[in-house]
């Protein structure tokens, strides 16, 4: 059983020496958005990305997007919100893309709240592969991490890593745009280095 926990932050910096300018971060609410944004933002960040929606969005993206890498920063309560999404990235096999699960285990760990059900023992990095996807792993340090990535960089995905991290975080503001407006960055970004059209411009 895994004892030595990472901080999240450790994990970001990793991930950051780790990414290109065309790779698409998308990022959960709380803690996760607000650690990307103070220590990895990028103009290919997407945040505050609800629960349960962040590996579906992220799937969707690499979808659409298939010679960008797509990684999903989700986190433990919100991927148990909708796991039914681990049988539909097996079947469609995005290679772009890697699930990132910040595993605090607490289901709203950034304002505390009751212990989820990874603090019991379920395994999403299990969970995952018994959905099909054949690449998943736990770690519980930056370099464990690093290397991880590294391998999903190298042999392609889906790739699901589940991160063990400590409950606390880096307090702090969020973004200084709202979810919207993050939105409408991201897709004038992609239309421009896409060379394709995604908005009319009426609006």
């Amino acid at each position: 059983m895994i004892q030595e926990k990472a901080h999240r932050k450790e994990i970001l910096l990793r991930l950051g020496s780790l990414l290109d300018d065309q790779d698409i971060l998308v990022a959960a609410l709380a803690g996760t958005t607000n650690e990307c944004f103070h220590n990895l933002h990028r103009p290919a960040n997407l945040y505050l990305v609800g629960m349960g929606m962040v590996t579906p969005v992220s799937f969707g993206l690499a979808k659409a997007l298939p010679k960008r890498r797509i990684i999903a920063l989700d986190t433990d309560g919100s991927l148990l919100l909708s796991p039914s999404i681990l049988p539909v990235v097996a079947v469609y096999k995005p290679q772009n893309l890697c699930i990132v699960v910040f595993d605090n285990e607490q289901l709203y760990g950034s304002r505390g709240g009751p212990a989820s059900q990874t603090a019991y023992g379920s395994d999403l990095a299990a969970i995952a592969k018994g959905a099909g996807i054949r690449t998943t792993t736990t770690v519980n340090n930056s370099e464990a991490f690093a290397a991880e990535f590294s391998k999903f960089i190298s042999e392609r995905g889906p790739a699901l890593i589940v991160c063990k991290i400590e409950s606390t975080y880096g307090r702090g503001a969020g973004p200084n745009f709202n979810g919207q407006e993050n939105k409408f960055r991201l897709v004038r970004l992609i239309e421009e280095t896409e060379a394709i059209k995604i908005l009319d411009g009426s609006k």
